[in-house]
C-alpha cells in the first residue's frame, strides 16, 4: 500500500521533461527576474498601444428592402434579379475606386493625404472601413441589410455611410430603371419584327388568293358543283343522241319496208283508185305515228292492222282496178318516202347538233378536274401558310401581353409601388468608440508576457551548466551531499541589489513604453 502512494506520488512531482514539478517552480525562483522583467516590458508595451491607439468611431445605416405593394400574380415585375443576387454589385458598388475618390473630394476626407498625392492610399483604408452585413429575412428572402463605417472622427464616420447607403439607393433606382427600359426596348423591337413578319405572312396569303381565285380551296364547292352539271348536261346529251340514233335507225328501217310513195301530181286524167290512195294516206299516218311514238304504240298497231285489212280485200275488187288503172297512162313512181327522208335528215342535223355541244361540254369537264386535281395543293399550301399566320398571331399576342405587363411594371416603379430599398435608419454620429478595446489589449500584454517569460526563463536555465543546488550536485555526481553553504547577504547588498532591481523594472517599463511609442507612430505613419 505504501509502495503505490509513493508510486502515485511520483508519477504526480515529474511533468515536462521527467523533472519533478519542484524543479520548475525551482527555475521559475532562480529566473524570476527573466520572467518578471518580459512580463513587465510587454504589459508596459501593449498598455501604452492601447492608449496610444485613438478611439475608433462605427456608423451604419441600416437599408430595408421594401417589397412590391401589387401581388405578382397581378403585375408581375421585369426585374429578374432578386436582391439576395444584387448583393455584390452593392458590394462593388460601394467599394468602387472611382466612386470613393469622388466621395473623397466631396467630403473632403484625408486633406493631407489628397495633397500628397497618396489619394489611391485612401481610397484603400476607405475600402477596409466599409463593412455590410446582410439581415436574412423568412424563407432566406433578404429583408434588410446594413452598410457600416470606420474613423477616427466620429462626423466622418455618419457623413460616409450616409453617403454610402444614398448611392446604393439611387444606384438601386438606376439599375431598375435600365432593366424596365431594357425589357420594353426588347418588346417593343420583338413587336415590330412580329408585326412585319405578320404582315408579310398576310400579304404573301392574300397574293396567292388573288392570283389563283378558282384554284382555292374555297372555290372546290363551285367546281363540284360545276361538274356535276356539265356531267348532267353530258348524260342528257348522250342519252338524247343515243334516243335520236334509235329513232333514225326504226325510220331507215320503216322506210325499206314501206311501199314506195306515188306521185299524186303527176300528168294524167284520171287518179288512183280510191282503195289505193286510202292504203297510201294510212301508211303515212303510220310513218308519222311510229317517227314520233314508236312502234309499240296502241294506234300505230290499230293502223297496222287497218292496213293489213285493206290489202286483204278481194282479188275482184283489185283486178277491176287494174283493168281500170291499166286504160290510164302510167305514173312515176318514186323510190324513197320524202317525209321520211325528211325526219331522217332533221335527225342527222340533231345529232350533230348534240356531238358538237358534247364536244364543248368535255373541255370543261376536264378543266374543272384538274382544278379539283390542283385545290389539295393549294390547299396545304395555305395551311402551312395559315397555321404560320396562327403561330406568330399567337407570339404577337403573348408579346404584346408581356409588353402590357412590362408597362404596369415599369409604371408601379414609378409610383414607389415596386421593390425597392428604404432607409430604416440614418447613420448617427456615435459617442462611444467601437474600439479599441483596451482592457483586453492589456490583458493580452500581461498574459503574453507571463507566458514568454516562462519560456525564456526554461530556454536560459536549460543554457546554464552550472550546478545550481544540492540536488543538482546529488544527481550529477550520483553520490548524496553532506553539508550545504548557503549565500548570505549583508544588508549593503542586498540594498544594492534592491536597487538594481528597481531600476531594472523602470529601465524595462521606460524602454517598452517608448518601444511602444516609436512603433505605435510608425504604424500611423505606414498606414
Amino acid at each position: 500500500m505504501n509502495a503505490q502512494i509513493a508510486s502515485g506520488d511520483s508519477e504526480t512531482q515529474h511533468v515536462l521533461g521527467g523533472l519533478p514539478l519542484k524543479e520548475y517552480w525551482d527555475i521559475a525562483v532562480r529566473r524570476k527576474w527573466w520572467i518578471v522583467l518580459v512580463s513587465i516590458a510587454l504589459s508596459v508595451g501593449a498598455s501604452v498601444v492601447a492608449f496610444l491607439t485613438p478611439n475608433v468611431y462605427k456608423s451604419e445605416t441600416v437599408i430595408l428592402v421594401d417589397p412590391q405593394k401589387v401581388p405578382d400574380s397581378y403585375v408581375p415585375t421585369t426585374v429578374s434579379s432578386t436582391v439576395a443576387d444584387r448583393l455584390s454589385t452593392i458590394r462593388q458598388l460601394v467599394t468602387s475606386p472611382t466612386r470613393l475618390e469622388d466621395l473623397i473630394r466631396t467630403l473632403n476626407l484625408n486633406p493631407s493625404r489628397r495633397r500628397a498625392g497618396d489619394i489611391q492610399r485612401a481610397v484603400g483604408m476607405m475600402q477596409k472601413s466599409i463593412s455590410i452585413e446582410v439581415g436574412e429575412g423568412g424563407g432566406q428572402r433578404l429583408s434588410s441589410f446594413k452598410i457600416s463605417y470606420y474613423s477616427l472622427d466620429p462626423r466622418e464616420a455618419a457623413d460616409v455611410a450616409n453617403h454610402l447607403a444614398a448611392m446604393v439607393i439611387h444606384d438601386n433606382l438606376k439599375t431598375r430603371a435600365q432593366q424596365f427600359e431594357g425589357t420594353a426596348d426588347f418588346l417593343d423591337n420583338e413587336l415590330n419584327n412580329v408585326k412585319q413578319q405578320l404582315q408579310e405572312k398576310e400579304n404573301e396569303i392574300g397574293r396567292i388568293k388573288s392570283q389563283n381565285v378558282i384554284d382555292l380551296p374555297e372555290s372546290k364547292q363551285y367546281h363540284l358543283e360545276a361538274l356535276n352539271g356539265l356531267r348532267n348536261q353530258l348524260r342528257i346529251s348522250q342519252d338524247r343522241v343515243s334516243s335520236l340514233q334509235q329513232s333514225k335507225a326504226f325510220l331507215q328501217s320503216a322506210m325499206s319496208t314501206t311501199a314506195p310513195t306515188v306521185d299524186l301530181d303527176a300528168s294524167g286524167d284520171q287518179g288512183a283508185s280510191p282503195h289505193q290512195m286510202q292504203i297510201q294516206k294510212l301508211e303515212m299516218r303510220l310513218s308519222e305515228l311510229q317517227t314520233r311514238y314508236g312502234p309499240s304504240y296502241p294506234d300505230v298497231r290499230k293502223l297496222q292492222e287497218e292496213i293489213a285489212g285493206l290489202k286483204s280485200k278481194p282479188q275482184q275488187e283489185t283486178s277491176a282496178g287494174n283493168t281500170h288503172v291499166s286504160q290510164q297512162p302510167s305514173r312515176p313512181v318514186q323510190a324513197k318516202n320524202p317525209v321520211l327522208e325528211a325526219e331522217i335528215n332533221k335527225i342527222d342535223e340533231q345529232i350533230a347538233a348534240e356531238t358538237k355541244s358534247q364536244a364543248q361540254i368535255q373541255p370543261q369537264i376536264d378543266f374543272h378536274l384538274s382544278k379539283l386535281e390542283r385545290v389539295p395543293i393549294f390547299e396545304q399550301k395555305l395551311s402551312d401558310l395559315t397555321r404560320d399566320l396562327d403561330t406568330l398571331n399567337a407570339g404577337y399576342n403573348q408579346l404584346l401581353s408581356k409588353k402590357l405587363s412590362a408597362d404596369m411594371a415599369k409604371q408601379l416603379d414609378a409610383e414607389q409601388q415596386g421593390e425597392r430599398f428604404v432607409i430604416l435608419d440614418s447613420a448617427r454620429i456615435p459617442t462611444v468608440p467601437n474600439g479599441p478595446n483596451r482592457p483586453l489589449i492589456m490583458l493580452a500584454g500581461l498574459v503574453g508576457g507571463l507566458l514568454g517569460g516562462l519560456v525564456l526563463a526554461m530556454l536560459v536555465d536549460m543554457t546554464d551548466q552550472s550546478v545550481r543546488s544540492e540536488r543538482e550536485a546529488s544527481r550529477i555526481l550520483g553520490k548524496s551531499v553532506i553539508v550545504g553553504i548557503p549565500l548570505i547577504r549583508f544588508p549593503r547588498e542586498r540594498r544594492v541589489l534592491a536597487f538594481r532591481a528597481i531600476g531594472m523594472i523602470a529601465g524595462t517599463a521606460v524602454g517598452a513604453a517608448a518601444l511602444a511609442v516609436g512603433l505605435t507612430y510608425l504604424l500611423r505613419l505606414l498606414a
